[in-house]
């Protein structure tokens, strides 16, 4: 088990546990959103993976594209998945975005 505090991000301030050494993946599902976190080496905590990719939606806020095949790709190489809680039930939920035809599909 792998305790740390958040930075950045939709966990940012949160301490968590997982059972992870390598950090996790927090998933908006109704939000088609997802956030990779990295623990890091000097002081334990969980940093938002803020790499240009292919998949980010917002420049560099480190939010991605949901892919559920690479969620679940992630967790076989050790990293955790997290769901996020929902806004609440008489929510409707967000329309999946929408990929030019020149950027890759994918995501976390």
């Amino acid at each position: 088990m792998h305790k740390g505090v958040c930075i950045g991000g939709p966990m940012a301030g949160q301490t968590i546990n997982t059972r992870s050494n390598i950090g996790f993946i927090a998933v908006d599902a109704e939000g088609f959103a997802a956030w990779v976190y990295y623990v890091r080496a000097a002081d334990g905590a969980y940093e938002l993976d803020l790499q240009p990719d292919a998949t980010t939606l917002e420049g560099w806020s480190g939010t991605r594209s949901l892919d559920l095949d690479r969620a679940l790709d992630a967790a076989s190489k050790g990293l955790d998945v997290i769901a996020l809680p929902g806004e609440g039930d008489d929510e409707q939920p967000a329309e999946p975005p929408v990929f030019d035809d020149d950027v890759e599909e994918g995501g976390y």
